[in-house]
């Protein structure tokens, strides 16, 4: 009678350890903080995100005329500065774009490895 009762305590034992184990789970899935875990941009990652903008704002730097033309559309600029202005403006923004690309593409295998791998221009990329 003695062990049966023994062998009954450890069952309820282990049993509420368990249930107790089971909910302690989703706190430790939540206390992920992803700064801390996960590893830090290698020098050659950084290289190749700078190559990556660079091709993408020398393909898409043209797009900077119609993405201009569409925020001052959507700021309620006049028809006479959409037409006259705008125009302008998206031209140099593209040219900007698309020779911050050109430099940006031809500087990534020359960069230092703790620095200069930042955006030169904002937004990073055009879309």
């Amino acid at each position: 009678m003695l062990m049966k009762k023994q062998v009954w305590l450890k069952a309820v034992s282990i049993i509420l350890a368990a249930a107790l184990i089971v909910q302690v789970g989703p706190v430790w899935a939540q206390s992920y903080d992803p700064d801390e875990e996960l590893p830090r941009p290698t020098g050659m990652e950084k290289a190749l995100t700078k190559l990556g903008r660079g091709l993408s704002n020398i393909m898409f730097g043209w797009a900077e005329v119609p993405v201009t033309f569409d925020r001052k559309l959507k700021e309620g600029k006049p028809l006479a500065y959409l037409l006259g202005v705008v125009p302008v403006l998206g031209t140099a923004r593209a040219l900007m774009r698309t020779s911050t690309g050109v430099f940006e593409m031809i500087t990534f295998p020359l960069s230092d490895r703790k620095v200069n791998y930042e955006a030169v221009l904002e937004p990073e990329y055009i879309f």
